[in-house]
């Protein structure tokens, strides 16, 4: 079986939280949002993990309004990094790999030979504040009061960078004429969806469009977390302003972003070419992420809310033996590859925050069910894997590496990236998830909703609906379930040539969506 805590172990990156994963791409890389996914995976079992990532990230808040253009770092006062590469990590100097990567990116995001901090992310900022919200809910505010040494060398508190946090969230949803936290990048060599759903297809109209990144995007799941940002930190430091905010924030999330004919949440708002706002309006598993946030707490009719997101993403659509897709396998024909945010992908990240939602809105049951999924591919695998490919018709390729022992030929996977491992938020879900199993400890440190019983007949009803998964828990039947797996080669070449065809065209497929045929999908 896999080993999360040495994996855990491994990962750790002395005084700055967590390297993203072992692997080649992001083995000496600190990413603003994977640290705290970690660290909030891990609160109530090593909130030193919480306490490092909180002072590493300070230590790399923006202070400086970058400016827009070629080259940009996208920095803005008060915001978290999306990445940051340094050439030494204490008196270690980086892998030529790491080192030819700083170079590459660090001349496109405004870095130099020695190093680069990169802010293209709109949600990290807000899961930051969270994350110091849900620290001190837990243990205590004394944090607020410790100091760090920013990079331009002053010293500031946590309290400090928390309020900074605030203002520039604040400043983002003032300066949007739909009222919500934004994002437009202002690098056009920068990512065009900064989100963790960052590939160029993952944003996408059900008509096959692109959504339009050269006009500011508002996704469902940031305004989620900038609301839990704004009711979280308005209590936590007595601010009345922020907490009404949040209320203003609630209602137009409800109001712009629900689709009710298809009772989900919408990926988010793009502009046309006339700058109107209007949904990005296909189904993925963002709506999903909604769950795992207060957004919908204290509503008269929450239940509508909540019932339509877990209806639909404990649907077979979604659900596979490996955990849940990025997006549905209706929606196939959007995209004409395996584009790492679609329809073929199962992120265990992704789906521990859909596991964590569950939980918090009191379908346990239903959370058990897809966390089994989740702790059986890495065990399947035989490692914590970025994410597996998995074909529309259930197939995982546990051999993710794309080397498979079998002889013959192969289907092709034409995929854009190869998943690495070990991947640091997957770490992060398996030990929570181990310790809910195995110990009994909640995956929320301080959350008591009082759903206990209310959504009972929701929780049966979709895990009636579900193969029933009981966690592997002997060799023998990890090595049946990989005999099981899909016979599959990634063709990274193709894959990466039609995501840049994808890309210059704003469109997932050149196949118009009539000529593409559906199979039969199992009850996973």
């Amino acid at each position: 079986m896999v080993s999360a805590i040495a994996d855990f172990v491994r990962l750790r990156a002395p005084g700055q939280g967590l390297y993203s994963s072992g692997d080649v791409l992001f083995s000496d890389a600190i990413f603003g949002r994977d640290s705290i996914a970690v660290a909030q995976a891990l609160l109530h079992i090593q909130p030193v993990v919480a306490e490092e990532v909180i002072h590493a990230l300070a230590r790399l808040q923006g202070v400086v309004e970058a400016p827009i253009g070629p080259h940009s770092s996208e920095e803005e006062p008060g915001k978290i990094h999306h990445e940051h590469r340094a050439l030494f990590i204490g008196a270690r100097r980086i892998s030529a790999t790491s080192e030819a990567l700083l170079r590459d990116l660090g001349a496109r995001w405004g870095g130099d030979e020695t190093g680069f901090t990169y802010y293209g992310s709109v949600d990290a900022t807000p899961l930051f504040v969270r994350l110091i919200v849900d620290y001190c809910h837990s243990y205590g505010d004394s944090i607020l009061a410790s100091t760090t040494t920013h990079r331009d060398g002053s010293t500031i508190t946590v309290r400090e960078s928390l309020r900074a946090a605030m203002d520039w969230i604040t400043r983002r949803i003032d300066s949007s004429d739909v009222g919500m936290v934004e994002f437009h990048r202002r690098n056009p060599d920068g990512i065009p969806f900064q989100v963790w759903k960052d590939s160029g297809t993952s944003y996408i109209h059900s008509d096959g469009r692109l959504a339009n990144w050269d006009a500011p995007i508002a996704a469902i799941e940031v305004q989620a977390y900038a609301y839990d940002a704004l009711v979280g930190a308005g209590s936590l430091l007595g601010v009345a302003e922020w907490r009404d905010r949040a209320e203003g924030l609630q209602r137009r999330v409800l109001d712009r972003l629900w689709m009710p004919d298809k009772d989900y949440f919408a990926m988010g708002l793009d502009r046309d070419t006339g700058g109107a706002p209007g949904w990005v309006d296909s189904i993925a598993s963002n709506g999903a992420l909604v769950l795992d946030t207060s957004l919908l707490y204290g509503l008269p009719d929450s239940d509508r809310y909540v019932s339509g997101l877990v209806r639909r993403i404990c649907a077979a659509d979604f659900v596979t033996e490996a955990g849940i897709r990025c997006r549905p396998v209706s929606e196939v024909s959007l995209v004409d590859f395996q584009d790492y945010h679609g329809v073929w992908t199962v992120w265990p990240k992704e789906t521990f925050d859909v596991v964590r939602g569950l939980e918090r809105h009191g379908l346990h049951r239903a959370a058990r069910q897809v966390g089994n999924r989740l702790l059986n591919a890495v065990n399947v695998a035989k490692a914590d894997v970025e994410f597996l490919y998995v074909s529309p018709d259930g197939r995982v390729m546990y051999d993710f590496r794309g080397v498979d022992k079998r002889e013959g030929s192969r289907e092709e996977v034409v995929g854009t990236n190869r998943p690495e491992a070990p991947q640091a938020w997957t770490v992060g879900a398996v030990m929570a998830l181990k310790w809910w199993f195995g110990a009994g400890r909640p995956l929320h440190s301080h959350f008591a909703r009082g759903f206990e019983g209310e959504r009972e007949a929701l929780d049966v009803e979709v895990v009636a609906g579900m193969r029933d998964v009981e966690a592997l828990e002997v060799r023998a039947d990890v090595q049946r379930a990989y005999e099981r797996r899909g016979d599959f080669e990634l063709n990274l070449d193709l894959g990466r040539a039609r995501d840049k065809r994808a890309r210059a065209a704003r469109r997932g497929s050149e196949v118009p969506e009539h000529e593409t045929r559906l199979g039969d999908f199992g009850n996973a």
